[in-house]
């Protein structure tokens, strides 16, 4: 229904309202003005009874109407976008019937120039009850939505490039493993014993390539799955629980070392998170200690939870080697950067462990003193 064919459906027994009442849809009062001037926001009002609709000073300067322009119910429609015309019929329609709005519409000026605007409605009721008329404010947010749409255009482009950069990664990750299994499988059953000296480095070679390529594979399922996952939902989870899995799994290696425990997770003892991730983050943060412990004393960790500011805070405090952060505080957490000698040393444990901290919408800081130790603190 346009807005032209409403006033049809007003009810014809409203008794008209004197001329000297008409100021009650005419917005000339001195505070409304001030209002109107700070916010920007123009004014408008139809009275069903007699007939007229009103643009304050505001209105007529956003929609650039000449100063002898009379507003009139017939050709409102004519100040919305041709797209959003029955948009606002609609809402213009309800609010006549005695429902109130608030909605982002395109408008278009007096001189035919588009632009979004904010706009609330609100039916006017007499005494009796019954609508005598509508009053509203725009508000040109312009700007503001043109910038939104354009962050969300860029979005879905940034979006297709990740769903498509995780297409080939998945295809690499899986496609390519059973060529370097077979790689793999080929050096294991190669008779070396024929070889000569140079034959055998050769070969040595290969085998060493196909071991190094299935690492690299091994890595790269490793960041496919985290990318996977990242939609999973969180759940509530018990952290202590998950701690106790993760030194049961690495139990050996702790009596090796000789590690020494203490914890406290009183003050944060369950939160909602993806458990999977939580025990790969203590996992990753907790061998990293062992794995870089001092050599000169058995290696302590220190893993416990707080609260702050309505967050919750995980760390995992050691006594190790420590980390040098001012020569590597920037490379600390990218992919296949190793800061100690050690055999088992890749490069990507941190890295998971910020991309899965990341993906849940928390962080990760570090504080370090080389040969004192290393505090993770993670933003849950």
């Amino acid at each position: 229904m346009e807005l032209k064919s409403i006033k049809k459906h007003l009810r014809p027994s409203l008794k008209r309202v004197p001329e000297e009442k008409e100021n009650f849809f005419a917005m000339d009062d001195f505070y409304y003005e001030e209002i109107s001037n700070l916010t920007q926001a123009g004014g408008w009002s139809v009275d069903f009874v007699n007939k007229k609709s009103y643009f304050d000073k505001q209105a007529r300067r956003i929609l650039k109407v000449p100063d002898t322009y009379i507003p009139t119910l017939n050709q409102s429609y004519l100040f919305y976008a041709e797209e959003h015309m029955q948009k606002a019929t609609n809402l213009f329609f309800a609010c006549a019937q005695g429902e109130s709005f608030s909605a982002e519409v395109k408008m278009v000026t007096y001189t035919k120039e588009v632009f979004w605007a904010k706009a609330h409605g609100k039916p006017l009721k007499n005494e009796d009850g019954e609508i005598i008329g509508i009053r509203g404010v725009f508000q040109s947010i312009d700007d503001e939505k043109k910038k939104e749409l354009q962050i969300e255009a860029s979005l879905d482009i940034i979006e297709g490039h990740n769903k498509r950069l995780y297409n080939f990664a998945h295809i690499v990750s899986h496609n390519l493993r059973s060529h370097v299994s077979n790689l793999q499988l080929t050096t294991a059953l190669f008779d070396t014993k024929n070889l000569d000296k140079d034959q055998t480095e050769l070969f040595d070679n290969f085998s060493k390539i196909a071991t190094n390529l299935d690492v690299t594979l091994k890595h790269l399922n490793e960041i496919v799955t985290l990318q996977t996952n990242v939609n999973k939902e969180k759940e509530t989870v018990n952290v202590e629980e998950v701690y106790k899995r993760v030194i049961s799994s690495i139990r050996q290696i702790s009596i090796q070392n000789r590690v020494v425990y203490y914890t406290e997770f009183s003050e944060v003892e369950e939160f909602p998170y993806v458990s999977a991730y939580l025990e790969s983050i203590l996992h990753n943060l907790i061998t990293n200690a062992i794995k870089y412990k001092h050599p000169d004393r058995d290696p302590e960790i220190n893993i416990f939870t707080y609260e702050e500011d309505k967050k919750n805070y995980l760390v995992v405090k050691d006594n190790g080697l420590g980390i040098d952060l001012e020569k590597y505080g920037s490379q600390l957490f990218q992919m296949y950067k190793t800061f100690h000698n050690h055999e088992d040393a890749t490069g990507l444990g941190l890295f998971l462990t910020k991309s899965q901290i990341e993906s849940l919408g928390g962080k990760i800081t570090v504080e370090s003193t080389v040969g004192k130790g290393s505090k993770f603190t993670v933003q849950l």
